[in-house]
């Protein structure tokens, strides 16, 4: 998608941002609240695209900081978001570093033509879009939200920017292109998203384990590098290793499927 701009109400906010400043807030209604991200750059040619559930504070403040640095050299809007998404989106210490380690070991850059997950935020970017259910950070009160899809269906804050800021960008999409989510919640939103006719139902892979810090042992888990067994009685992953081991399961069948259409 070309001739993206900025929102003009926050143009000024992002030129001169430092970290603790007032929040850029979309929508709020005393509990739920959306933080404005300019993530709205669309990768119309992406042969992968990964939906989380939003962003969180690091990847709002990483894009914050780089759209006012990029305001103030001068570049078109267009460039500025297309530059932002590929720095910020899924970005942190641990999340991005998680998220690569899933994708190389169940091999789905193997349907791209091989290579590694790392380069699709650097010389094979063009590859990736990277997006979320509710598109600009949400959080509920004061928290990053991570709750189900059922849960952003009947929030009115959270469902407006699902319906205005995800659902239309799917149209832009290749058809052809691979759809997962990093979790349960975006699994159901891309279902709903292939139900409406959106997207093809069959270019859904699955979902990972989120990738975030939070969710501490969830990758070790979903990769099978971890038993359950070995889990500290209080660790809650405990009591999601059966989802997540399953969801690993169907995950690794339906990328083996694909590459079998792959080398056809």
């Amino acid at each position: 998608m070309d001739n993206l701009t900025i929102a003009s109400n926050f143009r000024n906010a992002l030129v001169n941002y430092r970290k603790g400043a007032a929040p850029l807030t979309v929508d709020s209604d005393g509990r739920y609240s959306l933080e404005y991200v300019p993530f709205e750059h669309v990768n119309a040619n992406a042969r992968i695209v990964i939906v989380g559930i939003t962003p969180g504070a690091t990847q709002r403040d990483e894009a914050y900081e780089e759209a006012g640095r990029l305001i103030r050299r001068g570049l078109p809007d267009d460039e500025i978001l297309r530059r932002v998404k590929k720095l910020a989106a899924f970005g942190g210490p641990a999340m991005r570093p998680n998220l690569e380690r899933m994708i190389d070991a169940l091999g789905i850059m193997a349907l791209v033509g091989g290579g590694r997950a790392s380069e699709l935020w650097e010389g094979r970017a063009h590859l990736l879009h990277a997006t979320s259910v509710v598109p600009h950070a949400a959080f509920d009160k004061g928290k990053p939200f991570a709750g189900s899809f059922g849960e952003i269906q009947h929030v009115d804050v959270l469902r407006r920017s699902f319906e205005r800021d995800f659902l239309p960008t799917l149209h832009h999409l290749r058809r052809d292109a691979y759809f997962i989510g990093l979790g349960p919640t975006p699994a159901a939103a891309l279902s709903f998203a292939a139900d409406k006719g959106f997207i093809d139902r069959g270019r859904i892979l699955g979902w990972l384990a989120h990738p975030s810090r939070s969710s501490g042992s969830q990758v070790s888990i979903y990769l099978g590098e971890r038993k359950v067994e070995e889990l500290s009685d209080r660790d809650p992953v405990r009591y999601r290793a059966d989802a997540l081991v399953t969801a690993a399961t169907a995950m690794r069948g339906r990328i083996a499927a694909a590459a079998r259409d792959v080398a056809l």
